[in-house]
């Protein structure tokens, strides 16, 4: 039969009683915090899964930002392109009536006082800015894309943002898109090939087959058309670097002033197709512009779904059941007393307790 010496009895005694004790801290540590996972050694699985949550709701809350910033250009373009499409829209209709020959030119110039205003609020639109970024410069925001005459400054640059894991979508248009119908453009088109001509010259190995009559006949055929400054001339004939199609909202308005200033109809008439083409591309800009921002909308409800997926998750991971949190402390309550209740009774024990 063993013997449990005093010594080993007490020993045990204070071991329970610390490890009741541990218990009760732990408990009222979860309790404190609402955690039931405050150390990595407590739960590895779940404390790895839940710092991954973590991060995911991070980086979604980054997106979350990228998107309302490009919401707020996006409202932004919109609302510029609304206004737009109103002055050019007024611009029209004031061409329709002007384009009869029943007003006179004192009526035109009085009309003309008022597209210029237009031209004025036109200027405006397009050097808009959200605090010091103009929103039509591209990628040089921080320049004014235009000037009093029309002139564009800025790049085609289109700025993207990251508004859900890799979705990049462009958030800006630039000026050159919104304003100019047409680019500058020669009055004649050269030939895509007149950066070879040796693919004309006869004399190239590719015709080293063809009868030298037909050579012959050939080049000179070649060599006039290049003389007379036909399509497959070696150089481009020299082109007056003013002459240029150059075809905006603001040559349009400041034609259509000029027209109503000399009194002439034939120009008036000749701007309302062109009007209506700048109307029909800025509805266009503005389908685009909606159709972006609807992307980011879907994805910010997605974005919102997530992280309080991944919120509940997390909870469901590291946080403590609170009824049964309370539940644990009163039961670890009731073993620690009973614990120093049964220790009053063992330790404090004498010589004398065992003679009785």
């Amino acid at each position: 039969m063993t013997r449990v010496s005093e010594n080993s009895q007490s020993t045990a005694l204070k071991y329970a009683i610390n490890m009741a004790k541990s218990k009760m801290e732990d408990l009222q540590l979860k309790g404190s915090t609402l955690k039931k996972v405050r150390r990595p050694s407590d739960d590895p699985v779940a404390n790895i899964e839940s710092l991954n949550l973590q991060a995911k709701n991070v980086d979604n809350d980054q997106y979350l930002k990228n998107s309302n910033y490009a919401m707020l250009q996006l409202s932004a373009t919109e609302s510029s392109l609304q206004q737009l499409t109103e002055v050019m829209m007024i611009a029209k209709e004031r061409a329709i009536a002007q384009a009869s020959d029943i007003y006179n030119p004192e009526i035109r110039k009085n009309v003309a006082n008022e597209i210029r205003e237009l031209l004025n609020q036109t200027l405006s639109i397009a050097n808009k800015r959200i605090g010091n970024r103009y929103i039509f410069s591209g990628f040089s925001t921080l320049k004014a894309p235009f000037d009093i005459k029309g002139s564009y400054f800025g790049d085609e640059g289109h700025m993207t943002l990251e508004v859900s894991k890799d979705f990049f979508t462009p958030i800006n248009l630039n000026g050159k898109e919104v304003f100019y119908t047409s680019e500058n453009s020669d009055y004649r088109n050269e030939h895509p090939l007149d950066e070879f001509p040796d693919l004309y010259d006869t004399r190239n190995f590719l015709y080293r087959n063809v009868p030298k009559d037909q050579l012959k006949e050939n080049q000179n055929f070649i060599d006039k058309g290049r003389l007379e400054g036909s399509i497959y001339k070696s150089k481009p004939a020299p082109i007056d670097a003013d002459f240029r199609q150059k075809d905006n909202l603001f040559q349009q308005l400041n034609t259509f002033v000029a027209a109503l200033e000399n009194n002439d109809a034939n120009t008036i008439q000749s701007l309302l197709e062109k009007f209506d083409s700048s109307i029909s591309r800025l509805v266009t800009l503005r389908t685009r512009i909606g159709s972006i921002t609807k992307n980011i909308e879907i994805s910010k409800d997605i974005l919102e779904s997530q992280i309080i997926s991944n919120k509940e998750r997390r909870s469901y991971l590291v946080d403590s059941d609170i009824a049964e949190l309370f539940a644990d402390m009163i039961k670890q309550e009731s073993i620690l007393k009973t614990a120093y209740k049964t220790g009053n009774n063992t330790i404090n024990q004498t010589l004398l307790d065992f003679i009785r």
